[in-house]
């Protein structure tokens, strides 16, 4: 019993905040910034997560209002290939 207890706590401190930030992330594509803004203000006197989530908010929402407006290229395998070994690609 104790090893199922184990296996449901998250691994580190850096993992609880990958996944808050990817589920904020998730949640502003899904419902909108104003909402997601409105449950973190809500909810930061409760929960250390949601404040330090609502100090990144505005950061996160304006790099993707600026990586909005960036033309989408696509490109073939071997172009990406190609790419890649250039390094141009992370």
């Amino acid at each position: 019993m104790n090893r199922s207890r184990l296996k449901d706590k998250p691994d580190s401190v850096e993992d609880v905040w990958q996944k808050a930030f990817n589920s904020m992330c998730l949640a502003l594509d899904k419902y909108g910034p104003d909402k997601v803004l409105h449950l973190l203000v809500a909810n930061s006197h409760n929960d250390t997560i949601c404040r330090d989530l609502l100090t990144r908010f505005p950061t996160v929402v304006a790099l993707g209002e600026f990586l909005s407006t960036l033309p989408v290229i696509k490109v073939n395998k071997r172009t990406l290939k190609r790419l890649e070994k250039s390094r141009c690609l992370l």
